[in-house]
């Protein structure tokens, strides 16, 4: 016998159903009935005849022996916050590379985004769901800064002594990109993992902050008491590569030998601490609403929270 199993998936931050077979039957099930395993109502058929039907591949056939497959086709507004520490990989002072030199440090970046995002996503495959991704992000980058002038080309005889200075820079960007997730499961128990890749226009940069995002979670799907929806522990990595142009100041004395009041630096940097530790759950609101919430421990902090209609 097939039995109706319901198990969640994760993409990025938006928990989508995904479905497999048991082995046996659980406490919540009765494997001689066809009563939909998630809702148990009687008056539900496990089968629901839609427009959107052509999606999954090989979703109607799978429907027919007894999965409970979800509606193919979904929206989602989302919002994450996250803050965490940057690598300096590259530093240039008015066009000169310091970094390498020695003629200017800066130790560590701190980095805080808020991003909203709407997501548009269809599965493809009864385990296979490809999505895409529009957003808007505005983060503040902050370090400290040291500079050594009497050893910049060009300048002139400046005195030897460094400026130690701090940069704090607002900036903000459009967000735009895509990624797939593959999802099963067991009884009550899902894994999944998830990549996308993003890209985001900084409008105080001459390039684009470019982003490789995967993500594995593990956890338990069913209902708890009014709780219908899921619960789960996972990690996400993080590759991110972005430019920051600043524009830092200098002491008032030594404006006049170097002509302006500020000094044109360009910071590369680059995710500090790839892995960080994620918990969070699902609900589920009838059967095309759910909410999530994530919220991610480690040198990265982060909170994420997504409302998704499936149609």
């Amino acid at each position: 016998d097939v039995y109706k199993r319901q198990l969640p998936c994760l993409f990025t931050g938006l928990l989508l159903p995904a479905y497999a077979v048991a082995q046996d039957a659980t406490g919540r099930e009765n494997p001689d009935s066809s009563i939909p395993y998630e809702t148990g109502n009687k008056e539900e058929a496990a089968y629901e005849e839609r427009w959107s039907d052509f999606l999954p591949i090989f979703g109607r056939a799978a429907r027919e022996q007894g999965y409970v497959l979800p509606r193919p086709f979904g929206v989602s507004l989302g919002y994450m916050g996250q803050k965490q520490p940057f690598d300096v990989d590259g530093l240039t002072v008015e066009g000169v590379d310091v970094k390498s030199a020695g003629i200017a440090v800066v130790d560590e970046v701190d980095n805080q985004e808020d991003t909203v995002t709407f997501r548009f996503d269809a599965w493809i495959f009864p385990f296979l769901n490809l999505y895409g991704i529009l957003g808007k992000t505005d983060g503040q980058a902050e370090g400290p800064l040291m500079v050594n002038l009497s050893n910049l080309p060009g300048l002139g005889d400046l005195p030897v002594q460094p400026i130690q200075t701090t940069f704090d820079i607002s900036y903000t960007g459009d967000v735009g990109g895509g990624g797939l997730t593959l999802a099963g499961g067991y009884k009550d128990f899902f894994g999944m993992i998830d990549s996308n890749y993003t890209v985001t226009d900084l409008d105080i940069s001459k390039t684009d902050a470019k982003a490789w995002v995967t993500s594995t979670r593990f956890g338990w799907n069913g209902k708890l008491g009014i709780f219908t929806g899921a619960l789960w522990v996972g990690a996400m990595y993080q590759d991110i590569n972005q430019t920051l142009d600043l524009e830092v100041p200098i002491p008032p004395a030594l404006v006049g030998l170097v002509g302006k009041p500020f000094l044109d630096v360009s910071v590369e940097q680059s995710t500090q601490a790839p892995w960080n530790t994620v918990l969070g759950g699902r609900w589920e609101f009838g059967k095309g609403f759910e909410m999530l919430a994530e919220f991610g421990f480690g040198k990265r902090r982060s909170n994420m929270v997504v409302a998704t209609y499936r149609f």
